[in-house]
């Protein structure tokens, strides 16, 4: 959509999975997320089992980062 800020888009329109499993994830939404040829995506399922997300891998190893670095976050788990 012209002029439609991309940050705030939730909805890309609709994929469809090939008889191989695959997807093709739409252009708009590469464009958005700076999503490239080569780039790894981290699969999660969803909690209520509805779906999954992706997630960018580098961003997973920024957030496991934060986690290491964070010295009370291992100590609230263990409560």
């Amino acid at each position: 959509m012209v002029g439609e800020c991309g940050k705030r888009r939730i909805v890309y329109g609709v994929i469809t999975v090939s008889d191989k499993g695959q997807i093709a994830i739409p252009v708009d939404l590469r464009r958005d997320l700076d999503i490239k040829p080569g780039d790894k995506l981290f699969v999660l399922k969803r909690r209520d089992e509805t779906g999954f997300t992706l997630i960018k891998l580098e961003e997973i190893d920024r957030l496991m980062y934060r986690i290491q670095e964070d010295e009370e976050f291992f100590n609230r788990k263990r409560r």
